[in-house]
């Protein structure tokens, strides 16, 4: 767990480098027209003056985001809403450091390790329900019914997140995209449970483990 979350910073601080070399870009690219705006004569060096001041905030607006949401993710408080960040720009940016919400989008609580439990709430069908009966008993013996197997499941705990819970079910040897499609068989698992942002999981929320972590 700690190497996945020294990566995902990695991801996060080279993201906001990225953007940091853009925005200057952008930024030194409408500075020409930013400056002749004072002295602007018609109509149209008006225009153009306008639309480079608009490009300028909306890079400075993204820089901001971005500065917002990589520092959520170096504190580790990725479940936490941030104020006036869009939902759908916010996942983006968790998608691109590494915090896959399940499309998305990524996404929040984290289920303490070792708290994997084992439920009787959902009894399977025995293994011989369906299969033909014989015509006449022999010998009086009937077929043993199969116990039922009583599906694991986590209690979700602060801090806990989709994405930690596939994690330490997987193990270390998972990759990014296989702890990513875990997430989504356990969110489209537990949908009744969590609801449809698979970012927004609550401390005490019992979720039931698919049966078969993917490899």
């Amino acid at each position: 767990m700690n190497g996945l979350g020294t990566a995902r910073r990695l991801r996060a601080t080279a993201l906001w480098a990225a953007t940091t070399l853009g925005v200057t870009l952008l930024l030194r690219w409408c500075e020409p027209d930013l400056a002749d705006a004072p002295a602007a004569r018609d109509f149209a060096d008006l225009l153009v003056s306008g639309c480079a001041a608009a490009l300028a905030l909306c890079g400075c607006w993204w820089w901001l985001v971005t500065t917002a949401v990589v520092l959520q993710v170096w504190r580790g408080s990725v479940r936490e809403r941030t104020p006036g960040v869009p939902v759908a720009v916010r996942r983006v940016l968790l998608a691109a450091c590494g915090v896959a919400l399940a499309g998305a989008g990524t996404l929040p609580a984290v289920a303490t390790p070792g708290a994997v439990l084992h439920g009787a709430d959902r009894p399977t069908r025995s293994a011989l329900t369906g299969l033909p009966l014989p015509d006449r008993p022999l010998g009086g013996l009937r077929p043993t019914p199969v116990p039922p197997a009583a599906p694991a499941a986590t209690v979700v705990a602060p801090g806990d997140s989709l994405w930690s819970i596939a994690a330490h079910r997987l193990g270390p040897a998972a990759t990014d995209a296989d702890t990513a499609a875990y997430c989504r068989r356990l969110h489209a698992l537990n949908r009744s449970t969590i609801g449809p942002d698979p970012d927004l999981i609550r401390p005490g929320q019992r979720l039931v483990l698919p049966d078969h972590p993917t490899s």
